[in-house]
């Protein structure tokens, strides 16, 4: 990487054997880890990815691209382009409607970089709009702008279409344009565009972890390269500050109780960090100069599973830092190495085979009728890997999977999404497909979209004499529709 160097962790006063326990705390709850990476000032000293994500490969982030849309607004108040009392409805005047009152009026470029315009619903855009400002402008006035919290995705959104608007470029495309691209950002990086013109502002950023190092550590140090300043000194400082507390729920959250700056969270330590649905986290500690980036697909259990993380960051590596390197340690730093190699994304726990797996491999399972129109299936074993064999309206599916190890492969999808948020089209996904005996009589099947979307799909196959019963349930903002419930079949004569 070109701002960073590559040391060991005792070099920048971290033991190695807490990035060891830290990392075995993901492989403990079985945590969907894509990739992580860790830096003390200019140097990184932990990268780990988990194939078959690696370090170059372009990553959904989520919400984190509103941290994105935050600088792009930065970058374009520096250069003159609009002021924060600037009034958002004055850059969509066309899209006034009987809606649009007083408190629509009101509402200023600064109202929602803090999540504070008038707005307190989410209207459900997805393939219903084929323009999402409009969408916007369909919501009725809920609060006075300037005054309470909402997490609006809609207004980040907003936000990233002036940018747009006045710059003619995409915002991720501005920012690389003017300053990341001089510090080693991805060319390939890009954002899918919401329906209309503009792109995805609240979640539509895809980058590399290595992309997402950069732009935090741009961001760390206060909107300046390489001597140059390239944002606002002001605007930076209010940006990682408090500016509203955000805390509505009143329960203690390592993101939620320290207050929200522009599009980007407090954190302990005076701290800050970019948030993004799934695990998508680039932790900044100030006090003690640290990153963590990590990128993940942990949407069954996103809350818990950001709080996890974020309270083993902190008690594990955070408290424990040195204000001094460390003697090397180099059989602490062999056994790192063989850890970090031996890595993979995880995959369904379970037997290898049961008592009945040879009995009901290969037969056919006629399905009761049901939404997804699967008519019927067969499952077939062998000793590391299996298939399974579906027909769906009429055509015949083939999905190949690992017994308790990944299997890249492509899942068929009748609407799956493109480039363009709400959008579909026939085709598939990227996956990877693991499966194992959970017990004698039931197999779990763990299907992990390794794609453009992240989702994963758990199906249950519980077999009773000649009947099975399936359970399928997905995880996944856009996708996967339709792949939940249960199912009953029975073996054909």
């Amino acid at each position: 990487m070109k701002m960073f160097e590559y040391c060991s962790c005792e070099r920048t006063g971290i033991k190695t054997e807490y990035i060891l326990r830290f990392l075995k705390f993901f492989e403990e709850y079985d945590i969907p880890v894509h990739s992580i990476l860790m830096a003390r000032g200019r140097s990184v000293f932990l990268e780990c990815n988990y194939p078959p994500f690696s370090s170059d490969k372009l990553h959904r982030m989520y919400s984190v691209s509103k941290s994105f849309v935050s600088m792009a607004v930065g970058l374009a108040l520096t250069e003159g382009l609009f002021s924060l009392d600037d009034k958002i409805i004055d850059f969509f005047p066309e899209y006034r409607n009987e809606n649009t009152d007083e408190m629509y009026d009101a509402v200023t470029i600064r109202d929602m970089l803090t999540m504070r315009s008038n707005i307190a619903s989410f209207n459900p855009w997805w393939q219903i709009y084929d323009d999402r400002v409009r969408a916007y402008y369909d919501q009725k006035t809920a609060k006075a702008s300037g005054t309470l919290f909402y997490y609006d995705s809609m207004g980040s959104y907003l936000l990233g279409c002036i940018v747009e608007k006045l710059t003619g470029k995409t915002f991720l495309s501005y920012l690389k344009e003017k300053v990341l691209s001089k510090m080693g950002f991805s060319d390939e990086s890009y954002t899918i565009y919401a329906p209309g013109k503009y792109t995805l502002g609240d979640s539509g950023v895809l980058c590399t972890p290595r992309d997402l190092l950069i732009f935090a550590r741009f961001i760390m140090d206060g909107g300046v390269y390489d001597g140059v300043r390239y944002i606002d000194e002001i605007f930076m400082k209010n940006a990682v500050s408090k500016q509203v507390d955000c805390n509505i729920e009143g329960v203690f959250s390592k993101y939620r109780s320290y207050g929200y700056g522009y599009l980007i969270w407090k954190m302990p330590n005076d701290g800050f960090a970019l948030v993004g649905m799934g695990g998508q986290l680039a932790v900044c500690d100030v006090a003690h100069d640290i990153i963590f980036v990590i990128t993940a697909d942990c949407q069954a259990s996103d809350e818990t599973a950001r709080e996890l993380i974020l309270d083993h960051l902190y008690n594990d590596i955070i408290s424990n830092i040195e204000p001094q390197s460390l003697c090397e340690n180099e059989k602490a730093k062999s056994v790192l190495a063989g850890f970090l190699a031996s890595q993979k994304l995880v995959c369904q726990k379970g037997n290898p085979s049961s008592a009945i797996s040879s009995s009901v491999s290969l037969k056919k399972y006629l399905l009761q009728k049901n939404p997804l129109g699967i008519e019927c299936f067969s499952l077939y074993f062998e000793e590391e890997k299996g298939v399974l064999v579906y027909q769906k309206n009429g055509a015949k599916n083939h999905l190949e999977f690992g017994i308790g190890k990944n299997v890249l492969c492509d899942i068929p999808c009748d609407t799956k999404n493109t480039d363009v948020a709400g959008k579909t089209e026939q085709g598939s996904y990227c996956a990877a497909c693991s499966g194992a005996w959970v017990s004698d009589n039931e197999f779990a099947l763990k299907i992990q979209i390794t794609d453009t979307y992240l989702g994963c799909l758990n199906v249950r196959f519980s077999f009773k004499g000649k009947c099975v019963c399936v359970c399928m349930k997905k995880s996944g903002q856009y996708i996967l529709s339709g792949y939940e419930g249960y199912f009953i079949g029975k073996e054909e004569e």
